[in-house]
């Protein structure tokens, strides 16, 4: 990960910009502060990764929905076929934190509960900052991971995936614009791709 990146805000470059120390944890190839899309000015950071997609054995059918929950499987840390979302959960979890992936659909395969928190069983301080964020229906915009340290806002860092060809939605631009108010800094949110 390179030891500082350009903030692209708006106009020329500003300054050089280290990115928080937590994000070394999910093991970026790159790292840089650029606006969060197209729809959101505000800057957050942006971490590019690399993962080998999993493929089934000569001769075996493409896995199914109810295994794969619309996720490209990837070798995972074991060697065996795993997600991204739960390889960063993973990831997080080495280095002490208490990391959860966020389901907002409900509907994960069973075998991914291990890696999986309803929103109601968040610490205090962060089940009332995701209850003052408002959560659209099912929690679009939600990101797809929140890990803490301690037991305040300021102790959590939350990380939104997204796989090749997908994009952020008008969901995840509306809760990082009401998530910089409610207490949550940009240091403590990332995209991850």
């Amino acid at each position: 990960m390179p030891a500082r990146t350009v903030d692209s805000k708006k106009g020329p470059p500003r300054a050089l910009e280290p990115p928080p120390p937590w994000i070394q944890y999910l093991r970026p190839v790159a790292c840089r502060l650029e606006p969060l899309g197209r729809d959101v000015d505000d800057n957050a950071w942006h971490v590019d990764l690399a993962f080998t997609r999993w493929k089934p054995p000569p001769g075996e059918p493409k896995l199914p929905w109810r295994v794969t929950y619309g996720k490209a499987p990837i070798i995972g840390a074991d060697g065996g076929r795993g997600f991204a979302e739960i390889e960063l959960v993973r990831r997080l979890r080495v280095a002490s934190w208490r990391a959860w992936w966020v389901d907002s659909f409900g509907q994960a395969p069973p075998d991914m509960t291990e890696w999986l928190l309803d929103p109601r069983s968040f610490p205090p301080s962060l089940r009332h900052f995701d209850e003052t964020l408002g959560a659209e229906p099912k929690g679009a915009g939600r990101p797809d991971i929140f890990a803490w340290r301690g037991d305040s806002l300021a102790d959590a860092v939350f990380v939104e995936y997204k796989g090749p060809g997908d994009t952020l939605g008008p969901g995840q631009g509306t809760w990082f614009r009401a998530a910089l108010p409610a207490g949550m800094s940009r240091d403590q949110f990332a995209v991850a791709r």
